[in-house]
């Protein structure tokens, strides 16, 4: 398996996926070789069945959106210097590749075209997502397309997700599979009056549109605080919309939290906001919910396709984001029940599920080889005979 982040090296949900899903499959006695950039951070596993290999000098920072034509370049050099060095790194026997988005895929083909074996590709977001759909990078775009038709099996992580792939990359719908995210539960804390947003700090996530909630919301409610928990390219673009505003004693930025600080965020915060532009799943949603905190999101986020317990908003609505806010701080009823029937519904989402359905994605790609070898090997046996039958003639 390849990926470019995985706990404590962390950048966005997709460390949290790797970080479930490989601990899982180990788990049910699945070997996994997980390759991913070297980071000032050390990975390791506990199980043996479970490797983790860093390769490389240093780590690519996935979400960099390079502007000028010199970063642009030395980005795209150090992309293709990690997959080069991902296929030198790479010794075994395995059954199946599977890789992670865009920055993994020139290492998965190669490795795919030198072994013949199968290779599955995991889409947690694509450019379109990342660039809020607005000036989508023909480059990313372009290396997506080509791990989407190389690949033999796609997982998607929401129906939403899978209609970006069939519409805007032209795949067959038939080689799409589904397989929702998880959640590890976070205990609940003494909530406090604050209300969280957390995510990185880009045009994908909506920490503007949080920011003029919470200008409406304090309008109402005098004594909250809010809390933007996150890193990012426009967090001085958000602090200078929080002084105009005029709420910047009301808003706490946080920069990068570590995993217990994130945990500890969650369990004291009244209310969670995710209003993401574009949010193919949104596991940050369920990590609030998991710590009983009422969550209001997005309807674009993929979570919102099968989660029913959290209030639901159109993402440019800052009214609306507004008064669910206020509703949530002062009716406790309303709370009191999201909270309840969410910790319930949330205990359905496990990483040993999303570990089962993937072991039946290798195991039907594994079949079909199989089953593709003995048609070719049937076909040789077939072709030899008509030989020897032509020279007994």
């Amino acid at each position: 398996m390849i990926g470019w982040e995985y706990p404590p090296f962390t950048v966005g949900g997709l460390g949290t996926h790797c970080y479930g899903l490989t601990r899982s499959l180990a788990n049910i006695g699945v070997k996994v070789d997980f390759y991913m950039p070297h980071t000032k951070h050390s990975s390791h596993s506990d199980n043996s069945n479970l490797v983790i290999t860093e390769v490389g000098e240093t780590s690519v920072f996935p979400y960099d959106r390079p502007e000028s034509r010199e970063i642009s370049g030395q980005f795209f050099e150090a992309v293709a210097r990690y997959n080069a060095l991902v296929v030198a790194k790479v010794n075994g026997t395995f059954d199946v590749i599977h890789c992670h988005d865009w920055l993994t895929i020139q290492a998965s083909i190669a490795l795919k075209e030198l072994w013949g074996v199968p290779l599955v590709l995991t889409v947690h977001s694509t450019e379109y997502d990342r660039s809020g759909w607005i000036h989508p990078n023909q480059w990313f775009i372009d290396i997506e397309k080509e791990g989407m038709e190389k690949a033999d099996k796609i997982i998607a992580v929401s129906q939403c997700t899978k209609r970006t792939i069939v519409e805007k990359y032209g795949i067959d719908p038939d080689k799409i599979i589904v397989i929702y995210n998880a959640v590890y539960p976070i205990s609940e804390g003494e909530k406090q009056k604050l209300v969280l947003f957390l995510g990185r700090l880009t045009i994908q996530k909506g920490a503007d549109v949080f920011l003029k909630a919470a200008k409406k919301v304090t309008e109402f409610e005098p004594g909250v605080r809010f809390v933007v928990a996150g890193a990012g390219d426009l967090l001085p673009q958000l602090i200078n919309q929080a002084v105009e505003l005029g709420i910047s004693n009301r808003v706490i930025f946080t920069d990068r939290l570590t995993d217990d600080e994130m945990r500890h965020i969650y369990g004291i915060a009244s209310v969670y906001v995710m209003p993401s532009v574009s949010e193919p799943f949104g596991i940050t949603a369920l990590e609030a919910i998991s710590a009983g905190t009422p969550t209001i999101a997005s309807k674009t986020a993929g979570v919102c396709e099968t989660f029913h317990n959290c209030l639901k908003v159109d993402f440019w609505d800052s009214d609306e984001i507004a008064n669910k806010i206020i509703s949530l701080l002062r009716y406790e009823s309303l709370s009191k029940t999201l909270t309840e029937n969410g910790k319930q519904e949330v205990e359905l989402f496990t990483w040993d599920n999303v570990a089962e359905k993937t072991l039946g994605v290798y195991d039907g790609l594994n079949v079909a080889r199989l089953k593709k070898q003995l048609e070719e090997r049937e076909r040789i046996y077939r072709l030899n005979a008509a030989c020897l039958n032509h020279k007994e003639e």
